[in-house]
């Protein structure tokens, strides 16, 4: 099981790699355990050009021992000071609720999923922000989440420069 999670791991970083306009694209793995209630997944990112527009994604890579159909979850956008710039209350679905059949691209009992939750975000500072991400289920411990991660994506403009 190890070798499909390095191969998964090695895929989804070549795909991100092919993109220029990334200021971050990061994941996190999270312990055998899974993903603890109290744990947060931060990523610092360096914003040096304000005049851009950018899409914040996460990405998720899950086994077939999560036990629910869907992940709620909190991203967070800080700026350098500390000040939270944007912030939601989110909801990935990882399986379908009427089927169960796992969503998402998937070898073996592992699948990847990466959803847009900011479109168009605008930083007023130069400098070190943040995205964080926690996961806002019921449950302390959601077993069967293998990474979380998230990426900051220039967004193309409409002239189709970026």
């Amino acid at each position: 099981m190890n070798i499909k999670r390095i191969i998964l791991f090695m895929m989804a970083s070549i795909a991100f790699a092919c993109q220029n306009d990334t200021l971050v694209d990061q994941t996190v793995s999270l312990s055998e355990l899974g993903w603890l209630q109290k744990d947060k997944i931060t990523i610092d990112f360096q914003v040096s050009d304000t005049s851009k527009s950018y899409d914040v994604r996460v990405a998720f890579r899950q086994s077939n021992e999560y036990p629910y159909y869907n992940l709620y979850f909190v991203p967070k956008v800080i700026n350098p000071e500390g000040k939270v710039i944007k912030r939601a209350f989110a909801e990935a679905f990882l399986y379908d609720a009427k089927t169960g059949k796992p969503k998402g691209s998937g070898l073996g009992d592992m699948y990847s999923h990466q959803y847009t939750i900011f479109k168009g975000l605008r930083f007023t500072r130069l400098g070190k922000h943040q995205v964080s991400l926690e996961q806002y289920m019921r449950t302390d411990t959601l077993k069967g989440v293998i990474s979380a991660g998230a990426s900051i994506i220039e967004t193309p403009s409409s002239d189709g420069k970026n």
